[in-house]
């Protein structure tokens, strides 16, 4: 793991992080699977590997703004990063499912690798998910919600003007008979005070370790409740 402290580390890392984003940029899958392979190699977690390709991701989108890179060239590192978290998800070893997640960007977010890697990380850890991808209408995510009663519904933006709309469907599904914990996943956090867009139920996550953080210590809340659950069952 990279310990941002030493500065030769940082520097190794940032070359691999780059090297990673010309591979995506790219489109070559091979040479891209090949860098998080290494990376798998050298010990590294799955939340690792999920940050390395996060910033990588963040460095395309830094050429972006600097007109290095067309859209399409976007696109085909998007579609490239797809197929490598799909291969890497695949390889993972998962758990007894106990809860259940619904995951979704809301309507106009078109940005769907962050919840991607959300939804590995929890199937890792024991969870049931159902991953319902980028830019979905609140009526439909309400339907969902209503049939498939999720404990946990995570939602996904990061453009600024969607913020409202946020909002909204916080307290639409808040408001909901099913009463599902809301977890909002994003990077507008680093930068915007987003707790006005919640109640005080609602969790908002920045960062990949944050994430694996609560799932640690949700999963632990749930075994010491299986626990207790067994125990009274066999009195």
């Amino acid at each position: 793991m990279v310990t941002l402290g030493k500065g030769r580390d940082l520097i190794v890392y940032s070359r691999n992080v780059a090297a990673l984003a010309d591979c995506l940029l790219e489109g070559d899958v091979q040479k891209s699977w090949l860098l998080i392979a290494i990376y798998i190699e050298e010990g590294h977690s799955s939340t690792d590997v999920y940050t390395f390709l996060t910033e990588a991701m963040y460095e395309i989108g830094k050429r972006w703004q600097e007109n290095k890179i067309s859209v399409a060239d976007e696109h085909l590192a998007t579609a490239t990063c797809d197929y490598v978290l799909t291969r890497f998800q695949l390889s993972q070893q998962q758990l007894l499912q106990r809860n259940r997640a619904l995951l979704f960007c809301i309507e106009g977010e078109e940005h769907y690798l962050g919840i991607k890697m959300i939804a590995g990380l929890m199937r890792e850890h024991g969870w049931e998910v159902k991953n319902l991808g980028a830019n979905l209408p609140l009526p439909f995510a309400l339907k969902s919600i209503e049939k498939w009663d999720p404990d946990v519904v995570c939602l996904s933006v990061s453009q600024v003007h969607l913020l409202p709309d946020l909002q909204k469907y916080i307290a639409e599904i808040e408001n909901m008979p099913q009463s599902p914990l809301v977890l909002v996943g994003s990077r507008l956090l680093n930068t915007h005070d987003l707790s006005a867009s919640g109640s005080s139920k609602t969790i908002f996550i920045n960062h990949i370790q944050a994430f694996k953080d609560w799932l640690l210590i949700n999963n632990k809340e749930s075994s010491t409740q299986d626990k207790m659950l067994a125990m009274g069952e066999e009195i």
